[in-house]
């Protein structure tokens, strides 16, 4: 008994060595993110020549990232459900900017697939060093009441697609030595959306992987390898969500933004080798600040009634309208 007080004290004691210590953490944070922000920016890694595979790249964000990639001299894997249009994009994309791009069917939830597609992949352009985790459901069918195989669709798509194409592509990347895994969360893995459990739950499980998977690499001592997950607010890039948005409400609090900007914010980013963005960047100094409330305050700011009629009323409205 008297050793596991000793324990407790020992713990709680070390918690506030780190809350004395905290304004010099603080102020190291801060020194940090200048240095990242307006000295290590201006450093890009070249990656020209990389093969990089897009998921959900046929249209929307997926197609700007591709895009993207290309400029840069990248070689694109067009990988969508819709094999169609993937190899539309990827025609356009291989006249434009002179490299390598193709279209491919996939279904990203499963497992086969995603190995299947390595191997494509690997015989028809090369070996892919750049992972961009985009596929994903936004809203269902009917948003205020899914059926059972919506929720599962969602959850496999926006998460579980995520730990397969990681599993697989990661390994190429081991054996090259070098690699970069972008991962497309949203600000519904870090803020919480009312009427939206299987998307916010399936986002913040993103976020959760990529931070397990940066102290696997970490931890194995594993230096070329780097992550980037990102949040992006409300985009111009899906009709349905662009009509929802501005009919809820949440377009009056913020501009939704275009998917050509997130995507070359994106790039650049994984480029400068940022851990994390949100887009826009406030978003991320505000979840830092909610993180350290009590759960009690951080209901009460963001799910009172105030709030709750400026934003989520309007919201319920707009999707029992569609």
């Amino acid at each position: 008994m008297a050793s596991e007080t000793f324990m407790k004290i020992r713990a709680w004691l070390g918690v506030a060595v780190l809350t004395l210590f905290m304004p010099t953490i603080l102020f190291i944070s801060v020194l940090m993110y200048l240095y990242d922000n307006f000295v290590r920016r201006k450093v890009c890694k070249d990656i020209a020549g990389e093969v990089a595979v897009v998921t959900g790249a046929a249209g929307g964000l997926g197609k700007c990232i591709a895009v993207e990639l290309a400029a840069k001299g990248c070689h694109v894997a067009i990988c969508d459900i819709n094999f169609d249009l993937a190899v539309t994009t990827a025609k356009e994309i291989a006249d434009k900017y002179g490299v390598k791009a193709k279209g491919y069917k996939v279904d990203v939830t499963r497992y086969d697939e995603i190995v299947e597609l390595n191997e494509q992949l690997t015989n028809d352009i090369g070996t892919a060093t750049i992972l961009v985790n985009n596929a994903g459901l936004l809203l269902h069918s009917d948003q205020l009441n899914p059926t059972v195989q919506e929720i599962e669709a969602m959850v496999k798509v926006n998460y579980l697609s995520h730990f397969w194409t990681n599993r697989v592509f990661l390994e190429n990347m081991k054996q090259a030595r070098r690699g970069h895994i972008v991962a497309i969360s949203s600000i519904a893995g870090l803020l919480t959306l009312p009427q939206s459990e299987p998307y916010c739950s399936a986002k913040t499980a993103v976020r959760t992987l990529m931070r397990c998977l940066r102290a696997e690499l970490r931890l194995n001592r594993i230096t070329g390898i780097h992550t980037t997950t990102v949040f992006p607010s409300f985009l111009k890039t899906h009709a349905r969500v662009k009509t929802f948005v501005q009919e809820s409400g949440y377009a009056d609090m913020y501009p939704m933004i275009e998917g050509e900007e997130v995507a070359q914010r994106i790039v650049r980013g994984m480029q400068r080798g940022e851990v994390e963005i949100a887009l826009p960047g406030f978003f991320m100094i505000l979840y830092r600040f909610i993180t350290v409330l009590p759960a009690r305050v951080q209901d009460w700011l963001f799910f009172s009634p105030s709030i709750v009629n400026l934003t989520s009323k309007r919201a319920m409205a707009s999707l029992k309208e569609q």
